[in-house]
């Protein structure tokens, strides 16, 4: 038995624009929890959302349902979107950073009906705290002060942003609160 097939979940690392570099908390992760698979996209720079809902659609046929989505900066948008037209297949959202590009819809078409939380950094030159709140509230996340971690990426310095682990054991925890099952 593989630790893949024996993980307490399984989760999908959806990067930002430009992808993750090997420094980034996402990549760091997924070299400690093998149940942690990430999205690969042919351009990382494309920011068509129904580029990334296709490529989301591709990676999630390849777990088990439901899965947590860990997101960063535009893939915290993709995620997001995704998770609102099938919410069954998603165990709850981490979305850490995010960033929205001048054309992509702010508003989903409704709520998030998983568990969710988005962490925002006070220094984040992306997006503004109080936009991360506003967003956060139109979504119905939970909210998270994640400080001054500039766009809490490589370059902000965290390593493997151990706060970050304490986030996703909180979202684990409303999950399996809720009475679901977060393995497949």
């Amino acid at each position: 038995m593989s630790a893949r097939d024996s993980a307490p979940f399984h989760g999908l690392l959806v990067p930002g624009l430009h992808g993750s570099d090997p420094d980034h908390w996402q990549q760091r992760w997924q070299t400690h929890l093998p149940w942690l698979h990430s999205l690969s996209l042919p351009d990382w720079r494309n920011t068509e959302l129904s580029y990334w809902l296709d490529g989301l659609d591709l990676a999630a046929a390849a777990l088990p349902s439901p899965f947590v989505l860990i997101a960063h900066g535009f893939g915290c948008v993709a995620a997001a979107h995704w998770s609102t037209t099938r919410p069954r297949q998603v165990a709850g959202l981490l979305l850490v950073a995010p960033a929205l590009p001048e054309a992509i819809p702010r508003h989903l078409s409704a709520p998030l009906t998983v568990p969710a939380r988005l962490v925002a950094s006070t220094s984040d030159p992306w997006m503004t705290q109080e936009e991360a709140r506003r967003l956060a509230r139109d979504w119905g996340c939970a909210f998270r002060n994640g400080g001054d971690l500039g766009h809490i990426n490589s370059a902000s310095g965290i390593g493997e942003w151990r706060r970050g682990f304490e986030d996703l054991r909180w979202l684990l925890s409303q999950r399996v609160s809720r009475g679901t099952a977060l393995t497949g």
